[in-house]
């Protein structure tokens, strides 16, 4: 692979990016710690983002599950509808700007909608978080806070991904198309399902639907299937409970090119529990 020289040191030409889908209660932190260091050498991966808003027992992140995870290398964590959930989260958003929130959160929101990390070898990689307006809530719209994310985020910032945290296909998609051409990745989080449908546009714009969860898929979405069934098939209000061991790890491997901020390569990735 050829080299580039940058900040006295050598850096390929691409970087390696590991997206890690909603990680849901023990289960998914457990499956990431079982597998994260494997994953990273080899892939030889250079960057981590992942979908943190389920890390507590479902239900937002909190200061010790955090930890956990960028022990493990993670880079940035992003977020979703679960994201005030847990009260200290409140404080740990503004004070550590390896989170992002919706940035189409309301404008007194604490923390930030997007952020910049770098790569061990300084390559930096931008993160921008938005929420959806189908089925989620009374959100400003997530495509002008996409644009308004673009204005902000320097120039010479090649890569740039966009965590889409919503529950229609379309409306995912629709960000997809919208900003083709504009960013390294577009992905959904939130159904944690999976889809198959990742692709690389034309314009060297990555897209998938939904990353899919990491957490147990011996559930209702992670939750407890019997008070979801209960729910679903009595229409009673239940009280879920994630499911907290045997979780798979579902993520997104990404190559992209350093120089453009394309993605060359996209590949799905899974692995079911026990592996």
């Amino acid at each position: 692979m050829a080299l580039l020289q940058k900040k006295d040191s050598f850096v390929s030409e691409s970087i390696n990016i590991l997206v890690v889908g909603d990680i849901v209660g023990r289960a998914g932190r457990q499956a990431l710690q079982n597998h994260i260091p494997r994953l990273v050498d080899h892939h030889l991966i250079d960057f981590i983002v992942a979908n943190g808003e389920n890390l507590a027992s479902g239900r937002g992140v909190t200061p010790p599950t955090a930890k956990e995870m960028f022990k493990l290398g993670i880079n940035v964590l992003t977020n979703g509808n679960h994201c005030w959930d847990q009260r200290d989260f409140l404080k740990q958003i503004d004070q550590d700007d390896r989170f992002v929130r919706p940035a189409n959160f309301s404008s007194h929101a604490p923390g930030r909608g997007w952020t910049i990390q770098e790569t061990a070898a300084g390559i930096p990689v931008a993160v921008i978080n938005v929420i959806g307006q189908v089925f989620m809530g009374s959100w400003d719209s997530p495509y002008a806070a996409a644009d308004q994310a673009l204005q902000e985020i320097p120039r010479d910032v090649k890569i740039i991904l966009l965590d889409m945290h919503a529950e229609a296909s379309s409306e995912k998609m629709g960000m997809g198309w919208y900003l083709d051409g504009q960013v390294s990745f577009v992905y959904g989080t939130h159904t944690h399902i999976p889809t198959c449908d990742e692709i690389i546009h034309t314009s060297g714009t990555a897209y998938q639907t939904d990353i899919g969860m990491t957490g147990s898929y011996q559930s209702i979405i992670g939750n407890k299937i019997d008070p979801g069934l209960c729910r679903l098939v009595k229409g009673l209000p239940q009280r879920f409970e994630v499911v907290e061991r045997g979780g798979s790890v579902f993520a997104t491997l990404l190559k992209v090119d350093v120089n453009s901020g394309k993605t060359l390569e996209i590949k799905r990735i899974h692995i079911p529990p026990n592996s």
